[in-house]
């Protein structure tokens, strides 16, 4: 079973405590390190200085050795070592310490009974050693001053070892009582900076489905307003693909409502046909009409894909006269039905333009559609495609009730409808035109037609040469 993984929180947490750990304690062992030299340092420059002093005491007669002077100091002879051997007793609270003393020929002259029975140092022992006496570690400096006495000093070690075990406990103690203290700040540390992912989300939660509201990012830290920002790029992003899922299933409905009517004439004209010929004839218009209903749903769903930004293809060069013309020859059965005076004017030079074949047909489809619908039987639509210097420019006309002037730029919303229009229409075919016009970064413009009344569309693209 894959487990589960821990949160931010944690994470940080045990992070940020691992870092002070590997931080901490390195440093901790450096800093005793450090410490315990300079103690033994100190140590040993106090030693060396005992010894220094002690020395000149002696040489000038000015070490007194009698009981009576030093009450924890007990003199007695010792033939032995043929000088003044000196009983220590220290204090509980001060190091066990200790002296030899010889005079120029090497004779003991002086020393505590402590170190009483070390042999003489010789010549390679000046200076500091450590040395092993009666299962004891001392720390000795060995000197010969200017009247050539040479002066033996000792410490034991047992006083260094319990500083140094001092500063081992000093160095521990704080890491062990402050780690997981510092666990604890840290753990509320990490909550708090962690505050505004958590705000981040309760937004989220109480956002309402289908909301464009931006999350706000301006207050956030810099590291969350990245992702803040990425996040609504995305929720627009989603709000989008559902607003085309939306248009793809009304523009469905209002495209294929005309070749299916075509079809529904033809099929009811050979079911009421008496004459094999004129049977014939109508079933082979349905069957046209059908394979237009068949090419408008392929088309449709191109303009989806083209909605979803899925076509990030190239713009292929396109001759303009051929897809207006294949557009007039679908819709010749509307043109027949209402007799309507429909005429095309082109240039006898071929028009050719950069674009997506899928949106100029739709876009000639709605625009054509539109006219014949608005205009009355017997009316008139005319089609002209011309060329003015680097561009190429499309009129569409008819002498229908046409679009007022103030209400001309409404009628590109979607589900928009003209109210006192008696037809269907411009409800979704000019939003589909727009998207068409913005996919080939042309303009359009609705403007009084030349033939009275009605309505011109002037549609103005890069021409290609």
């Amino acid at each position: 079973m894959k487990p589960h993984p821990a949160s931010l929180r944690t994470r940080l947490t045990w992070l940020i405590i691992a870092v002070m750990v590997v931080v901490l304690i390195p440093l901790g062992w450096i800093s005793y390190r450090r410490e315990l030299r300079e103690m033994n340092e100190l140590l040993d420059g106090r030693l060396a200085q005992a010894g220094r002093t002690l020395g000149t005491l002696i040489a000038h007669g000015q070490l007194p050795l009698r009981d009576a002077d030093l009450p924890n100091i007990a003199q007695n002879a010792d033939a032995h070592h043929h000088g003044v051997v000196v009983s220590v007793h220290p204090h509980n609270y001060e190091p066990e310490v200790g002296f030899q003393a010889y005079d120029p020929n090497g004779e003991l002259i002086a020393a505590t009974s402590n170190l009483a029975d070390l042999p003489p140092p010789t010549t390679d022992e000046r200076g500091f050693r450590d040395i092993q006496h009666e299962g004891r570690l001392w720390r000795t400096f060995t000197m010969q001053n200017r009247a050539h006495l040479v002066i033996r000093i000792g410490e034991r070690s047992d006083n260094r070892l319990d500083i140094a075990r001092g500063l081992v406990i000093e160095h521990t103690l704080p890491l062990l009582i402050g780690l997981p203290l510092l666990a604890l700040l840290v753990s509320l540390a990490v909550k708090r900076g962690l505050r505004p992912v958590a705000l981040l989300t309760e937004m989220l939660d109480r956002r309402t489905p289908g909301s464009r509201k931006p999350m706000p990012a301006e207050v956030a830290p810099s590291e969350i307003k990245p992702l803040i920002v990425a996040l609504n790029q995305q929720l627009e992003r989603l709000e989008d693909a559902l607003d085309r899922e939306h248009r793809f299933a009304t523009d469905v409905a209002h495209e294929l409502r005309t070749p299916l009517a075509a079809t529904m004439i033809h099929l009811e004209s050979a079911m009421i046909a008496d004459d094999p010929a004129e049977m014939e004839f109508t079933v082979r218009n349905a069957q046209q009409s059908m394979a237009r209903l068949g090419r408008r749903i392929e088309q449709i769903l191109a303009m989806a894909r083209l909605e979803a930004g899925a076509a990030s293809q190239q713009r292929i060069r396109l001759d303009l006269s051929r897809i207006v013309i294949e557009v007039i020859e679908e819709l010749a059965p509307l043109i027949a039905e209402k007799d309507i005076a429909f005429s095309l004017n082109h240039d006898d030079t071929l028009l050719f333009v950069l674009g997506h074949e899928v949106a100029l047909n739709a876009m000639f489809r709605n625009l054509i559609e539109n006219a014949l619908r608005y205009t009355q039987p017997a009316g008139q639509v005319e089609v002209a495609i011309r060329r003015e210097g680097g561009q190429v420019v499309i009129d569409i006309c008819d002498n229908g009730p046409g679009i007022p002037e103030d209400r001309r730029q409404a009628v590109f919303q979607r589900f928009h409808r003209e109210v006192e229009s008696a037809t269907r229409g411009y409800g979704l075919g000019l939003s589909i035109v727009q998207r068409a016009i913005e996919l080939q970064e042309a303009s359009i413009e609705l403007l009084e037609s030349p033939l009275g009344r009605g309505l011109l569309v002037r549609i103005r693209m890069a021409c290609e040469s």
